[in-house]
């Protein structure tokens, strides 16, 4: 396990150092899957219901031309059986695979199973919810055939959780920065500066310029308020910032920040 655990520590910084939102899942679905010995992992990032929702799969090979036209299996995707019974409102996000759960005999024999088997060809999946509360349950759905997975394996699978929430979270940050009004002209305008933000620190200046407290941040990005405070004593320096306001002002002037943002 220790090998396994260092390998994805290894990645976990490799995805907090890229600029890039798409090469996210890509980095991690490749080492959930050499991980595990699986096919196919689910990309569960955003709220499904049975009518819509993205359905993610990776590797993207891996899923069959047919998929997109069979409303059958997506819905048995997107419910999430037995997962989102077992997780969705439930403090306790411990992972486990879906025989554990419901049963072997019972799974089995499940039309969520059955469907999965005749259209992905996988047998067993291990759900991975990341940490947190709330009405609805994101996270990575590991499908694989063969014997079900191992309590060497869930045990991996926890040690990990928190990395593949920060990672998310990083992901998303970068999705928004991307999206962002300033586009282009902040990506220049940061490489324009004396010494450039990191990713990491761009991270903490988008949530420094919603009034987010450290500890509120520490919590969003998964990292310690320490972390934080060390990245925005960096961002400071980097600005010639002294506080958090004059901080949001800098990064305004220097096209880092929309003109609208600040903290509240």
């Amino acid at each position: 396990m220790r090998d396994r655990h260092v390998r994805m520590l290894d990645l976990a910084v490799e995805v907090m150092n890229t600029e890039d939102p798409e090469l996210v899942w890509p980095l991690l679905t490749e080492e959930l899957l050499a991980a595990f010995d699986a096919e196919l992992v689910v990309v569960k990032e955003e709220p499904w219901t049975r009518e819509r929702g993205r359905v993610g799969l990776w590797p993207p090979q891996a899923r069959p031309e047919d998929l997109r036209h069979d409303e059958s299996v997506q819905r048995h995707i997107r419910e999430g059986y037995p997962f989102a019974d077992r997780y969705t409102g439930d403090q306790d996000r411990t992972p486990l695979s879906a025989a554990r759960i419901a049963g072997a005999r019972v799974w089995r024999h499940s039309a969520t199973a059955d469907a999965l088997r005749q259209a992905l060809g996988t047998r067993h999946m291990l759900g991975i919810p990341f940490p947190g509360t709330g009405p609805h349950v994101s996270g990575f759905v590991v499908h694989r055939s063969g014997k079900d997975f191992s309590s060497y394996d869930l045990r991996y699978a926890a040690r990990v959780q928190p990395l593949l929430k920060a990672a998310a979270t990083h992901r998303s940050l970068l999705t928004a920065l991307r999206a962002d009004a300033v586009g282009d002209r902040g990506q220049h305008a940061n490489r324009s500066l004396a010494v450039p933000l990191t990713p990491r620190e761009l991270n903490v200046l988008h949530l420094l310029a919603t009034g987010m407290s450290a500890d509120a941040m520490a919590r969003r990005l998964g990292i310690s308020s320490r972390t934080v405070h060390k990245h925005l004593e960096a961002l400071y320096r980097k600005l010639g910032a002294a506080d958090r306001l004059s901080a949001v002002l800098h990064a305004q002037n220097a096209g880092l920040l929309p003109n609208n943002a600040g903290p509240a």
